[in-house]
């Protein structure tokens, strides 16, 4: 839906059919023949919905005042729990997920269809299977009306008229104040839509009904609906559902799209948009959880703290404003940096203790070999870096796999240790640690131990002087909370690598 004008227009057409709505004519005999394609007229076309007349008598619709409660009432436990979820999901704004939930917004046919292309592993469009295309295309019709029965009595205000909070799509709020709340139409389509693909691709199910699920959670975030308008639209999408499967075209047209989903994905058509970026948004959840930005790190043995000392000692005579390796610069090997769920880290844990206890950590030999810098506008964070032999790339990537079960892949800039107040350090540290596997593992991995700040110029110097290599062992691992600038700041939880 690209304008507000159209989406006022779709809510009153909804109300008129209710009504006034003809049964719907069926291009053949609805106990034997398909859909006849391009037979089937548009539903109220000034909309641009994309959506045809649906297959049900508007009678046949499942009526949502008769199959659901009303609202909960205010100062009820119910109301008290959609206005604690509401808040919940405050703490999302601006962030990856508040950017899909609005983007969900959009209501039309072809978004509809769009956004179960990650979940399905393949892009659906009219020209690539059009009796698919058609049946979502009328199905759409029947279930969006399917709400409004219960929408019009009771006329439910929705949460930012409540809590004067703001919304995801500001541009609809003249909109959205003149349609009501309950139950919610977007997540009984995102359902409805999301039952019906996983009879299509039923080995895609968790993947299908968790976008249909995390499609009405999105109005949530919006704080366009309440929870319960999004429990009962859910409800409404399902029930609809059933009913389509009484009807004998919908039946017929559903094998075609079998058939020609087959075909699709036999011909391995790839999925349209940013399926990783998507999948990182949605780990999010839809409620503002508990995230800690990690590292989970070896830490060196008295050969390398001895270096990383003396290194440390030039560098602050040099740059007397610098950081010394103390309890909040902890010196150490980065093996991985990434956002986890607070809740998870017990588990993290257990999985990393297992593979550090095999890898038998403090027998592993690294060679440090040069200094190295990294520049910052005159400025560079220098360390000492080893080589990274087989082993410890091995250790690297079983430390990795280990944690990708709870690795969120995006988080807030709230998961570090210090609060932040420089926008532009925070992007960088969200998107280092989201895309660390990328830009810091296998063939990019560069074990090393940061030793201090210093101007360029000096450590170009420092550099360029003869280095003697030396050996030396990991002698512990942990995990630490990252802080201010990325750094190892608070350490969470000591393996105990003797067991």
């Amino acid at each position: 839906m690209k304008t507000i004008h159209k989406q006022t227009l779709l809510a009153a057409a909804l109300v008129c059919a209710l009504a006034f709505t003809s049964p719907i004519a069926r291009a053949a005999d609805a106990q034997s023949a398909r859909t006849k394609l391009g037979t089937i007229p548009e539903f109220q076309p000034q909309l641009k919905l994309g959506a045809l007349q649906g297959y049900l008598d508007p009678k046949a619709i499942p009526d949502s005042l008769a199959l659901i409660p009303p609202p909960p009432a205010p100062g009820s436990a119910a109301f008290a729990l959609d206005v604690e979820v509401a808040q919940n999901t405050f703490a999302l704004r601006d962030g990856p997920r508040f950017a899909l939930a609005a983007a969900d917004f959009e209501l039309n046919v072809p978004h509809f269809i769009e956004v179960f292309s990650c979940a399905l592993n393949t892009q659906i469009t009219k020209e690539n299977a059009p009796y698919l295309h058609n049946l979502l295309s009328r199905a759409f019709t029947d279930i969006g009306l399917s709400t409004y029965a219960a929408k019009n009595h009771y006329k439910r205000e929705r949460p930012f008229q409540y809590n004067h909070e703001p919304l995801a799509v500001p541009a609809a709020r003249d909109f959205l104040e003149h349609d009501p709340a309950y139950p919610s139409g977007h997540t009984a389509l995102g359902w409805g839509f999301a039952l019906i693909l996983t009879e299509l691709a039923p080995d895609r199910e968790n993947e299908i009904l968790a976008r249909g699920r995390a499609f009405g959670e999105s109005r949530i975030v919006c704080n366009h609906h309440w929870f319960s308008d999004v429990v009962w639209g859910r409800f409404m999408g399902a029930a609809t559902v059933a009913r389509l499967h009484a009807d004998p075209t919908f039946l017929a047209d559903l094998e075609a799209a079998k058939t020609e989903f087959a075909a699709l994905r036999a011909k391995a058509v790839p999925p349209i948009g940013d399926c990783q970026a998507e999948a990182a948004a949605l780990a999010l959840g839809y409620q503002a959880i508990s995230v800690t930005a990690i590292d989970i790190l070896l830490e060196p043995d008295a050969t390398m703290l001895k270096h990383a000392a003396a290194n440390n000692a030039r560098l602050l005579k040099e740059y007397p404003q610098g950081f010394a390796l103390d309890a909040a610069h902890t010196p150490h090997i980065t093996m991985l940096q990434c956002f986890v769920r607070t809740a998870d880290l017990p588990k993290l844990y257990a999985a990393e203790e297992k593979v550090l206890a095999a890898a038998n950590v403090t027998k592993l030999k690294l060679e440090a070999f040069k200094l190295y810098y990294i520049p910052s506008g005159g400025m560079g964070v220098a360390g000492i870096c080893a080589k990274p032999t087989p082993e410890i790339l091995k250790l690297q990537a079983d430390i990795i796999a280990a944690a990708s079960p709870f690795n969120l892949r995006a988080g807030p800039i709230g998961a570090f240790t210090a609060p932040h107040d420089n926008p532009v350090l925070d992007k960088f540290l969200i998107q280092y640690v989201s895309t660390f596997e990328k830009i810091g593992a296998g063939e990019h991995f560069n074990p090393h131990v940061s030793t201090g700040t210093a101007p360029t110029a000096y450590l170009d110097k420092l550099i360029a002087e003869p280095f003697k290599t030396f050996t030396f062992s990991p002698a512990g691992a942990a995990v630490y909370q990252l802080g201010p600038f990325g750094t190892a700041a608070k350490k969470l939880k000591q393996f105990d690598l003797k067991r």
